[in-house]
């Protein structure tokens, strides 16, 4: 797997996301022209397997493991990028089963789908490009719902979890793994664009996460801490962000989160309730 096949490589020297007034349809905008390009780039070159980084293989093995995906389930995966993780999905829920992807990027969609029908799961697996603030289905839908670097990408987190809740079944789970932050980090670092798209600067604590799951109505929260997996690549790539700032305050400020602890990287798990209408 190379870095090339990365949803969330912080490549924090790529002009990919251009100066704005940092508001929320210009970040957003942003995001969507980075993976545009992306996803684009893939299917010119056909050589990606997976829209994750090796560093966080750990993290999306443990995702499947926990949603244990059966015969006859329903699952959804918001951001769900290339299609790879839907794709690996179908095939284990089968022909009684569904496996669906969303994502706001068109060039996404289109790849995913070609992929779909490569393979001969197009029955199985389908494709929707959709927000994660509106998705596009009715209450309670989906036996499990699950995203993979994604919601750190989102302004409205809590918006984005109640969504999920809302498509998914009484007793049904939340399953996604994240950015996440050990220490207060810098505002420098939340207003820089490139640090955005890279899916740093949206980045929230463990306990804000935790938190946001509970208010959307998920019961039985658990994590699971991968920060080793991606601290060192992480934590280098903003100290080399940080040389390259003019602002003495901001590079001391960035440097001293790193040393805090910066960013890290979790799996989360929250169910919803049975009794819920």
């Amino acid at each position: 797997m190379s870095d090339e096949e990365s949803c969330c490589k912080p490549n924090l020297n790529q002009s990919c996301c251009e100066p704005s007034s940092g508001s929320a349809n210009n970040i957003e905008e942003a995001v969507k022209k980075v993976y545009g390009q992306l996803w684009t780039s893939q299917k010119m070159s056909k050589s990606a397997k997976s829209k994750r980084l090796a560093s966080m293989f750990s993290a999306h093995e443990a995702l499947l493991k926990e949603l244990k995906p059966q015969k006859g389930m329903t699952v959804l995966d918001i951001g769900s990028g290339n299609g790879e993780t839907v794709l690996t999905i179908a095939e284990k829920v089968g022909s009684t089963g569904k496996a669906v992807g969303v994502d706001f990027s068109p060039e996404g969609i289109a790849l995913a789908k070609e992929k779909a029908k490569e393979r001969k799961l197009e029955k199985i697996a389908e494709f929707h490009q959709a927000n994660a603030l509106e998705l596009p289905f009715p209450d309670n839908s989906f036996d499990a719902v699950i995203s993979e670097c994604v919601v750190c990408l989102i302004q409205d987190k809590q918006k984005a979890l109640n969504e999920k809740v809302r498509v998914l079944k009484p007793g049904g789970r939340v399953i996604m793994h994240d950015v996440i932050t050990w220490a207060p980090m810098p505002q420098a670092m939340r207003d820089d664009q490139k640090l955005y798209c890279g899916c740093v600067g949206g980045a929230v604590s463990l306990n804000e996460y935790v938190k946001m799951m509970r208010k959307a109505g998920l019961t039985n929260v658990k994590t699971v801490d991968f920060t080793k997996d991606v601290k060192k690549m992480m934590n280098v790539g903003l100290v080399a962000k940080a040389l390259n700032l003019k602002d003495d305050n901001a590079v001391h400020g960035i440097v001293d989160f790193v040393r805090k602890g910066g960013i890290g990287y979790a799996l989360l798990v929250g169910t919803k309730n049975p009794n819920a209408v």
